[in-house]
């Protein structure tokens, strides 16, 4: 266990703790990182240790550090430039729709206008008793409103054109969001980017990794009277993950009340109890709906991720086991493979 004692950050036996012989070069490079925030008094934390590894980085071999970088960017994504691409669509989004209420606020004019001709028109032509003087009037009354037809039928197609526009924008936008805003979770759609990014990473790095498919059996559901209550039981199972998770899990919504969960440096071992953790808070939680308290039951599916996983195709298993799971009436089934 590391101590900080005089103040000094140090283990019970005076070395680092729980460290075996380096076997690569990347392990021995992150053993000196790790040595030189000891030597030096600096808190071992994250914050520090990223600020330590790349700084030390720098003065490691032209090749060493190439392949560290590598490694490094299958971690990462480019959120910065994804956030700016979004807010250029926003800002495209926002300026059709400006557009879309400018030419409103003219088809309004036009209408008020119209309005305002029909009135006069009808005032001037109450007390006309010469036919030929009341059709010239009806004459220029129609050539009055032709043109403002026009200018209404060229309003309208550009506020088609402007419409159209959005929606498509506004597609691309939803597209390529990550959060589920009815459970406060993230969305299949990043779900399966980042379970993506895990079976790269353990194509690489030989790791162990689970996904965990969730939902709240059927004949809970059923019992319920309305959808409302089963969005709230629901809300309340996605609550309890996101609470009991670790930072590094991803809790995500896959549609139709089924839950997933990414489990980074987790195998089948450590998937199956965290399932039974949650099966054990989900049905110790009291949720009290329609008038009485509801005991939530959950079904689940166990896949331990392999490095040369296709992402459907792992996901599907997962789902497979957890329907098989609720016919046999078990918490979970793990995958084995075929």
């Amino acid at each position: 266990m590391i101590k900080k004692k005089n103040d000094k950050f140090s283990t019970s036996n005076g070395e680092v703790a729980g460290l075996n012989e380096p076997s690569s070069p990347l392990e021995e490079f992150a053993k000196k990182v790790f040595d030189k925030l000891i030597e030096e008094n600096v808190p071992p934390i994250p914050y520090y240790y990223k600020m330590y590894f790349l700084n030390m980085l720098d003065e490691e071999p032209e090749n060493f550090r190439n392949q560290v970088y590598e490694f490094i960017t299958l971690e990462e994504t480019n959120e910065l430039e994804k956030d700016l691409e979004i807010e250029k669509k926003l800002k495209q989004s926002f300026k059709y729709s400006k557009e879309l209420l400018q030419h409103t606020a003219v088809l309004y004019k036009n209408s008020q206008a119209i309005k305002e001709i029909f009135e006069k028109y009808k005032s001037e032509t109450a007390h006309i008793a010469n036919p030929k003087l009341f059709e010239r009037l009806i004459s220029g009354f129609e050539e009055k409103l032709k043109k403002i037809n026009e200018k209404f039928e060229n309003e309208l197609n550009q506020i088609k054109q402007l419409y159209s526009k959005n929606v498509e924008i506004l597609k691309e936008i939803e597209s390529n969001s990550i959060f589920d805003a009815r459970y406060g979770i993230y969305n299949k759609n990043f779900f399966l980017k980042e379970l993506k990014k895990e079976i790269k990473l353990i194509e690489k790095f030989k790791h162990k990794s689970s996904v965990i498919v969730l939902k709240i059996r059927s004949s809970v559901l059923e019992a319920l009277k309305s959808e409302k209550s089963k969005i709230l039981l629901n809300r309340s199972v996605a609550k309890i993950m996101l609470k009991t998770s670790r930072r590094t899990d991803i809790i995500a919504h896959l549609g139709d009340g089924v839950f997933a969960m990414l489990l980074k440096h987790t195998d089948r071992v450590g998937a199956c109890k965290t399932v039974e953790r949650l099966s054990d808070i989900i049905s110790n939680s009291a949720i009290f709906l329609e008038g009485e308290e509801i005991n939530i039951k959950i079904v689940s599916g166990i896949v331990e991720v392999l490095g040369n996983d296709d992402v459907e195709i792992c996901l599907s298993h997962a789902l497979m086991m957890m329907e098989k799971a609720e016919q046999d009436d078990v918490l979970y089934y793990i995958y084995e493979g075929s």
